[in-house]
């Protein structure tokens, strides 16, 4: 280097803005590995078994808990000691589920072999000595009991049979009973239809007569052939578009075409429907007495087990039942945990994952979460079905159709915006205008805001000269020398065509709803749904998949639409032959990233469907399968509800662990399987170029 040379400072170099971001991207990986970490740490172990200690205090208490961490503490004199925490269980005599202990109170404590956790379908689990299995006659008395070694021998098949009369009473009293009970509601909703039609004045009734009805279908096919043999392709499909528009309405106006029905029909109806009701309530019946029978059953079956102390209390039938024992279906998993060895706890830690995973959730925050998982993937599912068709139209036209100018510049500035609008307002938009709005419609039609019937035929005949103003106006301006103002005026012809068509399609007269039948007592589609909230998430990442696809299709290169139009390809059929397939890979970007942010928002799901039991499963085996009125549950609002709503918040928070990890689990697992299609995708297109 020449004694003339200077060298250039670090700063100028930038070398301290790279070690800033290089250490601002280190710091932002440490936070993300550090808190996948925690979950997976305090999630994967909520279901391994603990010991049980019998534990004697200064006060001359014996607890039996298990212990589950601990923590230096000061004690009330001042002195250093550590702190114990204790599940104590048996919440349903009132008590905690945990209990913190001062290592100075503990006078001794041991692990006996006769410890169990007995692990209940409803009140959480219950720690104490196991007595004995007894059988009741009809009458309530003991007629056979076992206990000691023939216990430990018959237990475990004991507690099968008792899931398995469970399962029986549950699939009677919630599928089977509940099967029936829809059925003879939708008698009595289609009963009072018939009267209600029977019950209308056929005279009351006007329709267009019939030679207009005539005129009109024969003017219309006269005029679409003579558009036909001297029109332009638009002015044909325009005109046909107008005769059947024109055409169904008169339809509606025909003479037969009143709701009306004459008592002799009306008649017959119902007295099939009796013959059918009749069917369905012996049905219930003899339902109802094999729920009876089964329940008498089960109750014959007790569980005898006992708390440890000085109160020496049973695990009761109930809370009102304080020295009944337990029935044994009551019981889902009896274990003696300090008997356990390495092998038999890692049996145990994956048998209570498969209950987790395959059960359902109880009033009290804890059971299963299969119907939570069923509702967080169905409504990503539909999230996605919805937003994707709707985010790549949108980019498309924005991107290929659309002037680049202020006003395209100005719908690109509202879309970024409403990608920082708070959740909660979307989740207020869905409530107001999907459930109330939109869903009011579906269930009882126009109601209110119908329009007599002259000035709806009013309204209509505007839509349809404003669509056929809109064609010829198009058809115009595609002509060499036409002046720009005749293809502005289509496009705000065609916009008004728009506006009539919903006006009419909302005030019209001829729709009474397709659920009106039981309104005002209950609504269908008027209120919250997983049909609705999936449109809600849709609304919130739209701007997510807009983004992404009109990038993708900014990234096609213009050679490869310029080889297209050269080979006689239109505009569309370049869209959707050349520029979509090269775009496919970011549109599916768009999606990951809409997936991602939507199955874990909250806040709107709170609004619009999610609830903490939802009484049925929005996908069913019964048609038509997938109900998109049903209230769903979804895995981020059980955490919610465990971490905040559940009646005992600390025996649930480890299931918010655990909760929280399955939902990372599934989201990460529906990006995998979009960025294996995405890879797929790409190295399909790449050989094809080749």
């Amino acid at each position: 280097m020449s004694a003339h040379e200077r060298k250039t400072p670090s700063g100028a170099r930038g070398e301290p803005a790279v070690w800033l971001m290089g250490a601002s991207l280190v710091v932002c990986l440490a936070l993300i590995v550090g808190m996948l970490a925690l979950i997976l740490w305090q999630g994967g172990r909520t279901f391994w078994p603990r010991p049980v200690d019998r534990i004697e205090l200064a006060s001359g208490e014996v607890l039996l808990a298990q212990p589950m961490g601990v923590e230096a503490a000061e004690t009330p004199e001042g002195g250093a000691t550590t702190r114990v925490r204790l599940r104590v269980s048996n919440r349903i005599f009132g008590q905690d589920s945990q209990r913190d202990v001062f290592e100075t109170q503990i006078v001794s404590r041991e692990r006996p072999e006769w410890a169990a956790l007995v692990e209940r379908v409803a009140q959480g689990a219950f720690l104490g000595r196991v007595e004995a299995l007894t059988e009741l006659d009809e009458s309530g008395e003991v007629v056979r009991t076992v206990e000691g070694d023939e216990l430990l021998a018959e237990l475990d098949a004991a507690i099968s049979d008792g899931s398995d009369r469970r399962s029986r009473i549950e699939r009677i009293g919630r599928e089977d009973l509940g099967r029936v009970a829809r059925r003879l509601e939708s008698i009595g909703f289609a009963r009072e239809e018939i009267n209600r039609r029977a019950a209308i004045d056929p005279a009351s009734e006007t329709s267009l007569p019939m030679w207009a009805f005539a005129a009109v279908v024969v003017g219309g096919l006269t005029a679409g052939f003579g558009v036909v043999r001297i029109g332009t392709p638009t002015l044909r499909w325009l005109l046909v578009a107008v005769v059947v528009l024109c055409g169904s309405a008169a339809w509606l106006e025909h003479p037969w075409s009143g709701r009306a029905i004459s008592a002799e029909t009306a008649e017959q109806r119902l007295a099939a429907l009796d013959e059918r009701q009749t069917s369905l309530e012996s049905e219930r019946a003899e339902l109802g007495e094999r729920l009876a029978e089964l329940r008498a059953e089960d109750d014959r079956y007790r569980l005898v087990v006992r708390e440890v102390g000085e109160q020496d209390r049973l695990s009761p039938r109930g809370a009102t039942e304080p020295d009944e024992p337990m029935r044994v279906s009551q019981a889902t998993r009896v274990t003696r945990l300090n008997t356990l060895g390495f092998g038999g706890k890692l049996g145990l830690y994956f048998e209570r994952w498969g209950a987790f995973l395959s059960g359902t959730p109880l009033a009290s925050g804890e059971g299963g979460v299969f119907p939570v998982i069923v509702g967080t993937v169905t409504l990503t599912l539909l999230l996605v079905v919805g937003v994707v068709p709707l985010g790549v139209v949108t980019a498309l036209y924005m991107r290929e159709y659309a002037k680049q100018g202020v006003l395209t510049s100005a719908v690109r500035i509202a879309i970024n915006n409403l990608a920082g609008v708070p959740s909660i307002v979307y989740g207020m938009f869905g409530l107001g205008f999907f459930c109330y709005l939109l869903g009011g419609y579906i269930d009882g039609g126009s109601g209110a805001a119908a329009l007599p019937r002259g000035s709806w035929w009013g309204l209509l005949s505007v839509f349809a000269a404003m669509l056929f103003l809109a064609g010829a106006c198009a058809a115009w301006a595609s002509k060499p020398g036409a002046k720009q103002i005749a293809g502005k005026l289509a496009g705000v012809l065609a916009l008004g065509a728009v506006v009539a068509l919903i006006a009419a399609v909302w005030t019209t007269p001829y729709f009474g709803g397709f659920f009106s039948e039981k309104l005002p007592e209950r609504s269908t589609f008027g209120s919250k749904g997983i049909l609705w909230a999936a449109l809600t998430l849709a609304l919130l990442t739209l701007p997510v998949v807009i983004v992404a696809t009109e990038e993708a299709i900014a990234a096609v290169p213009g050679s490869m639409r310029e080889g297209s139009y050269g080979c006689g390809a239109s505009r569309w059929q370049t869209i959707r032959r050349i520029v979509l397939p090269a775009a496919m890979p970011g549109v599916i970007t768009g999606a990951i990233l809409a997936m991602a942010r939507g199955a874990g928002e909250v806040a709107p799901l709170i609004l619009v469907g999610a609830v903490n039991l939802a009484p049925e499963s929005p996908v069913s085996l019964e048609a038509p399968f997938l109900h998109g009125d049903r209230t769903f549950m979804h895995l981020g609002y059980h955490v919610f509800n465990l971490g905040f709503q559940a009646p005992d918040v600390d025996a649930t928070l480890p299931l918010v662990w655990t909760t929280t990890l399955l939902l990372i689990l599934i989201v990460v697992t529906m990006n995998v399987f979009a960025v294996w299609l995405r890879g797929k995708l790409r190295q399909k297109l790449t050989s094809s170029a080749v």
